[in-house]
């Protein structure tokens, strides 16, 4: 039913012309956060009841780690959402240079990534951690060097920097449901 209403909702917007693209855009955005904040309850749960379901001592250790590095971040992510929401990218920079925000930003995901990082044993994780959480600038085959928020962040409206990083959240929920999956299977 809710997707049948997503469904009519976007027919109905791009059907009307009396929309700018602009305001399209923003809409389309905001039900995408709709959709992520839906999503990650969901995916919550499921850490909350794979976690009452852990017997070993050892294991319990490590995924309670693990959830509260995610909580940690997530806490900290929905303050970034809601300054983005309402003061816009600004927050990340001071001119050309990362403000304190920016470089707080910078080094709370590289500490999320690296402790994360410790409790997974498989490559693959490893590497699509470093996808989606590492903070590396951004060089291309012309040799541009583009700072990571710049890259991401800079000149974008505040609807498309907001869910940038409400997917973010999305995707630390994702990576934990899989680590406790990992940790799980490795102790059978």
């Amino acid at each position: 039913m809710k997707k049948l209403l997503l469904l009519v909702l976007l027919i109905f917007i791009s059907c009307n012309s009396e929309l700018s693209l602009e305001k399209k855009y923003e809409v389309c955005l905001g039900l995408n956060i709709t959709e992520n904040n839906s999503y990650n309850e969901i995916l919550k749960e499921n850490i909350e009841l794979r976690l009452s379901e852990i017997t070993n001592e050892e294991n319990k250790k490590k995924l309670k780690t693990c959830d509260s590095l995610s909580k940690e971040y997530l806490d900290y992510l929905t303050i970034v959402e809601k300054e983005l929401k309402e003061k816009g990218t600004e927050i990340f920079f001071e001119g050309n240079l990362y403000s304190e925000k920016g470089k707080n930003y910078e080094q709370k995901s590289k500490k999320f990534k690296t402790e994360i990082e410790k409790l997974s044993k498989s490559a693959n994780f490893i590497k699509r951690l470093n996808s989606v959480f590492g903070m590396n600038d951004i060089v291309t085959n012309d040799s541009i060097h583009i700072k990571y928020l710049d890259y991401f962040f800079k000149g974008y409206p505040k609807i498309q920097s907001s869910a940038s990083i409400n997917d973010k959240k999305r995707r630390v929920l994702e990576f934990e449901n899989e680590l406790i999956a990992e940790i799980l299977s490795s102790s059978k």
